[in-house]
């Protein structure tokens, strides 16, 4: 006498149900973390540093929101600003440069004189605003 095997209930999770859990979770995830991301980037108004010194660099380099140049305030190119700072560093003992940059500058433009300064023999240095 097999009385408990006909008529048993079988109770089958499906995994398809499971997965699409799963992915809905994924997609809610990542669209709160680019939310969360851009919300922060919205905060930076402008560069500020709660610590710092001052540094008194006998060179310094402007960029302007309209992406002016500037070196030692003479009004410059920015193709022509690399081959000038060189000339300034191989004639001064002092190798710091100081980055005047307007906070709505891209990056990429920063990074790049930056960069330029490096490959140059310089040390650049970016001005901030003491934190408030």
């Amino acid at each position: 006498m097999n009385f408990g095997k006909k008529h048993k209930v079988h109770i089958e999770s499906g995994m398809s149900t499971l997965s699409d859990i799963i992915f809905m979770l994924l997609i809610f995830f990542i669209i709160a973390s680019a939310s969360a991301v851009q919300n922060l980037s919205a905060e930076i108004e402008k560069p500020s540093a709660a610590t710092g010194k001052e540094n008194p660099a006998k060179i310094s380099v402007a960029i302007t929101k309209d992406l002016a140049y500037t070196l030692n305030n003479n009004a410059t190119t920015k193709d022509a600003i690399v081959a000038q700072l060189e000339q300034e560093l191989a004639s001064s003992n002092d190798k710091r440069v100081i980055l005047l940059v307007d906070r709505n500058v891209p990056t990429g433009e920063t990074i790049e004189l930056f960069s330029a300064i490096q490959n140059i023999g310089g040390t650049p240095f970016i001005a901030t605003e003491k934190a408030k």
